[in-house]
């Protein structure tokens, strides 16, 4: 009979706070009952796995369940289907959490009301904040804005929070914030120094300046981006050196992102340049 084998691997997210990520595949492992100082969240893409907390409650996750487990929750797993199960867990601190939860709902205090639930659309913001996590090019701008917009899916769906009310557009922040996008897109900005800048809370931020300008933040820089790389590489620049002055990590990055606003990459752009 062949060894069963489990795969594991972990990394963290200097975007958010150091945060741990894990994504694993478990075919004969049982955690014994343990608890976390942080939250686990996480979904499970494969299998099924066997779950207890409290010490009362025996319930079964399969694919598709996400997992809402709140700090000091007593709770143990293993396996519950033949083939054990996959998943992707994150561990946010519960001051992280609590953090975004002041922003956006006005209140630190978050206690999800069941440590398991369906909810495909969470279940796939949350595989792609994990997998965002894991790509070289990620962005600390784009990281947490969907950390944020994840966090208040799940306490507004499954924590019975409502985000607090913010009239009015504040105009010159966001024009602030748009020319700093503009006159710095080639550096890494966070969404903590646009709020630092704009003297809104993030969500509020973030909201307004998509009703303003059509896009968040983050898509905003990278279209910036597009739009410089575009004229540098009609002036004739080399692609790499391209890449790097604008702000992309790299220059397979500027191709996917041009790939996926305008269709075409960035050499083919070259191409179109007449003969020296």
């Amino acid at each position: 009979m062949p060894l069963r084998t489990n795969t594991i691997k972990t990394w963290r997210s200097d975007a958010l706070a150091d945060t741990l990520f894990l994504w694993a595949e478990y075919r004969d492992h049982r955690f014994q009952p343990h608890f976390h100082e942080e939250f686990a969240i996480g979904i499970i893409e494969d299998g099924c796995q066997a779950f207890s907390y409290d010490s009362k409650y025996r319930i079964d996750l399969p694919r598709g369940t996400v997992c809402l487990i709140s700090p000091g929750t007593v709770h143990e797993g293993w396996v519950g289907a033949e083939n054990g199960w996959t998943y992707r867990m994150f561990y946010p601190s519960a001051l992280l959490v609590a953090q975004a939860a002041e922003d956006i709902f006005g209140t630190p205090d978050v206690a999800f009301n069941s440590p398991a639930v369906n909810d495909p659309e969470l279940h796939a913001r949350l595989q792609r904040l994990h997998q965002l996590t894991a790509l070289p090019h990620r962005q600390s701008l784009e990281l947490e804005t969907l950390y944020l917009a994840t966090i208040r899916m799940a306490v507004e769906r499954h924590a019975g929070r409502r985000p607090r009310a913010n009239h009015g557009r504040h105009w010159a922040a966001l024009r602030q914030v748009r020319d700093l996008l503009e006159d710095r897109h080639a550096e890494a900005i966070s969404l903590s120094e646009l709020k630092e800048l704009a003297g809104i809370s993030k969500f509020h931020l973030l909201r307004q300046f998509k009703a303003v300008y059509g896009l968040p933040p983050h898509a905003y820089l990278s279209q910036v981006r597009v739009r410089r790389a575009s004229a540098l590489i009609r002036a004739g620049h080399d692609l790499a050196d391209t890449a790097a002055a604008v702000g992309f990590a790299a220059q397979a990055h500027m191709t996917h992102t041009f790939r996926r606003s305008l269709g075409y990459t960035p050499g083919m752009l070259q191409a179109t340049n007449p003969a020296p």
